[in-house]
C-alpha cells in the first residue's frame, strides 16, 4: 500500500502537482488489519481514477493489480478498469491527432498510399469528426486528381467523345435539344433550345416555340470558339448576379455558366439542368466542341 501511495506521489510531483494522501496513509498503518487494507487500496483505487487525467497510468495499473489480489468489490474494479481504458484511448486520441497535424505539414500527404494510412490510423484512434472529415476528404482530392492511366485516359476521351456525339444529335435535330435559361437580371426560368448551324460555328439559342409564357427568350447566337462553360456557382460574374441569387439551393448546384465573345462584346449565360449528371454532362459537351 505505501508502495502504491509512494508511486502516486511520484507521479504527482513529477507533473509539478501535490496530492493529499492523508486518509489513505492513514489506513497503511502495521496493524496488519486486512478490512482496513482493503479500504485503503479502495481508496487510492478511487483516487487515482480521480486524477488520470495527471497521467498516472502506472499507479492506476498497480491499483488495480492489488485490488484483484485482496479481492476488492469487482464492480469498482471494473470501473476503475473502464477509467484507464478512457484515459489510455484518449491519450492515443490526441497524439494520433498532433500526427495528423505535422503530417499536412510534410510532403508525405501529397502521396496516396501514406495518406491512407493516416486515415486508417485515426480511424482507430477514434479522433475528432473534423480531423477525420479533413483527412478522408483530402484522400478522396488526391485520388480525384491524381494523373490517369493510359487505359483510364482511353476510357475517358471514349466517354467525352460520346456524350459530344449525343450533344450534338440533340441540338441539330428538328427542335433542338431543351434547356432552361435563367434571366440573371430577376431569375426568371425561361424555356430554350439549343440548336448547332451546319458547320458547327455557333451555338444558338432559340426560344422554345411551346412556350405561351408572359416572357419568351430572345434568339442568341455564341461562336463556340469563344465560349467556355462550367459550374455557375464558380462564376463570380454569374454567381453574383441579381437573377442568381434568388434561386433555391438546388438550382445553384444544376446551374450552367457560357461566357462567350461575339463581335468583341463579351456576355455570360446561365442554364439550369434537372440533375447534377446533366449539367456535367452539358459542360462536358461545350468543353469538347470549343476544342474541336
Amino acid at each position: 500500500l505505501v508502495l502504491l501511495l509512494d508511486m502516486a506521489e511520484s507521479e504527482d510531483s513529477a507533473e509539478g502537482s501535490e496530492g493529499d494522501h492523508s486518509e489513505v496513509a492513514a489506513s497503511s498503518d502495521e496493524s496488519g488489519d486486512e478490512e482496513e487494507y482493503k479500504q485503503g487500496v479502495e481508496q487510492i483505487l478511487k483516487h487515482t481514477g480521480k486524477n488520470l487525467k495527471r497521467g498516472k497510468t502506472m499507479a492506476m495499473r498497480e491499483a488495480i493489480t492489488t485490488a484483484k489480489k485482496y479481492g476488492l468489490d469487482t464492480s469498482k474494479i471494473t470501473e476503475a478498469e473502464k477509467k484507464l481504458d478512457e484515459h489510455k484511448r484518449q491519450q492515443l486520441r490526441e497524439e494520433v491527432e498532433k500526427e495528423v497535424e505535422a503530417f499536412f505539414q510534410g510532403d508525405a500527404c501529397k502521396d496516396i498510399a501514406s495518406t491512407e494510412k493516416m486515415v486508417k490510423r485515426a480511424v482507430d484512434a477514434d479522433v475528432g469528426a473534423e480531423v477525420k472529415r479533413r483527412l478522408t476528404e483530402w484522400l478522396d482530392e488526391l485520388i480525384i486528381t491524381r494523373p490517369l492511366e493510359a487505359s483510364e485516359q482511353e476510357h475517358a476521351r471514349t466517354y467525352l467523345k460520346q456524350n459530344c456525339r449525343e450533344f450534338v444529335v440533340a441540338a441539330t435535330r428538328e427542335g433542338g435539344r431543351p434547356v432552361v435559361m435563367i434571366d440573371l437580371e430577376d431569375g426568371q426560368k425561361l424555356p430554350v433550345k439549343f440548336a448547332l448551324d451546319p458547320p458547327l460555328f455557333n451555338l444558338l439559342i432559340v426560344p422554345d416555340a411551346a412556350d405561351q409564357g408572359d416572357r419568351v427568350a430572345s434568339m442568341t447566337e455564341v461562336p463556340l470558339k469563344s465560349m467556355v462553360a462550367g459550374r455557375a456557382k464558380d462564376d463570380k460574374k454569374v454567381s453574383k448576379s441579381r437573377g442568381f441569387s434568388v434561386l433555391e439551393d438546388e438550382d445553384v448546384e444544376c446551374a450552367v455558366a457560357v461566357r462567350y465573345e461575339a463581335e468583341r462584346i463579351t456576355g455570360a449565360l446561365c442554364f439550369l439542368e434537372p440533375t447534377l449528371l446533366r449539367r456535367d454532362k452539358l459542360i462536358e459537351a461545350l468543353a469538347v466542341l470549343t476544342a474541336a
